[in-house]
């Protein structure tokens, strides 16, 4: 309903007026409150995800805003249902004009909504991996595992491969072992096989796996696989790296290094 402010006296016009303000004053830190109230209450309530947190809060100020806005304007006699008009032809304008911006925003529905991966989780999307400190409505936020900030586009993110390291049971741990030509194949085997088997973090099942890869120059490379819990992923690799090659020492068994020889010829000078 609106009505032409010009027509009322000053009485009302000054009542009007106090009403309008009345409603900003107490309607705008109100809409704050809200929003730290839905905040509070989401990360208190176990069935909301943290990711979708900032979302809930962030939602809850502006549609609380536009509801005192709308109200206030009213109170003055200004038509809002031209003004949602306007905003509605606005947004298409600038949908129109920020088809880039509106694509990170519709992956950020998405990525809120499927939830490939949570705040605090580590990932790896698209070969660039860290630990997940944030999912915006633009932008999702990561800190590399070396410590390293990173910003990445929800569009980008939405199109990667998204490996979620936090969500795996079992990680497998694969080792290139070179030995020497000279040395026995079928002794190193058991001495690697023996190295798995006292570590009590290497699995049984899936099995293990140590055979020959390949004939490489300058070694015969064996490649050993196993799984572990994925907490125990990267202890266990660097401990069996460092166990193997104590063990294959122990055998006399060598791990050799590219080598060239060079053979030099020439006349003697007359």
């Amino acid at each position: 309903m609106s009505f032409d402010l010009s027509t009322l006296d000053l009485e009302q016009r000054a009542i009007a007026i106090g009403s309008a303000l009345l409603i900003l004053v107490i309607g705008w830190p109100l809409a704050g409150w809200a929003s730290s109230a839905v905040r509070k209450a989401s990360e208190r309530s176990t069935r909301v995800s943290p990711t979708l947190v900032p979302l809930f809060a962030k939602l809850t100020r502006l549609l609380l805003i536009l509801v005192v806005l709308v109200a206030a304007l009213s109170k003055v006699g200004v038509d809002t249902s031209g003004i949602f008009a306007a905003l509605g032809a606005a947004g298409l304008a600038v949908g129109l004009a920020l088809k880039d911006t509106v694509a990170d925003v519709a992956a950020g529905v998405l990525l809120l909504v499927l939830r490939p991966f949570d705040v605090g989780e580590a990932v790896d999307i698209g070969g660039t991996g860290g630990v997940v400190q944030a999912v915006d409505i633009l932008q999702t936020r990561l800190t590399s595992f070396e410590g390293v900030p990173i910003v990445l586009n929800n569009s980008a993110v939405r199109s990667a491969i998204i490996q979620n390291y936090s969500r795996a049971q079992t990680r497998r741990i694969d080792l290139e072992i070179g030995i020497g030509y000279a040395d026995d194949i079928g002794k190193a085997k058991a001495a690697i096989e023996n190295v798995l088997g006292r570590d009590a973090r290497v699995l049984l099942d899936p099995a293990r796996l140590v055979n020959t890869l390949r004939l490489g120059d300058s070694a015969v490379v064996l490649l050993v696989r196993c799984f572990t819990a994925a907490a125990d992923f990267w202890d266990t690799k660097l401990d069996l790296t460092r166990a193997i090659k104590e063990r294959l020492d122990q055998e006399g068994i060598s791990i050799p290094f590219p080598q060239r020889d060079v053979h030099l010829s020439g006349k003697s000078a007359a």
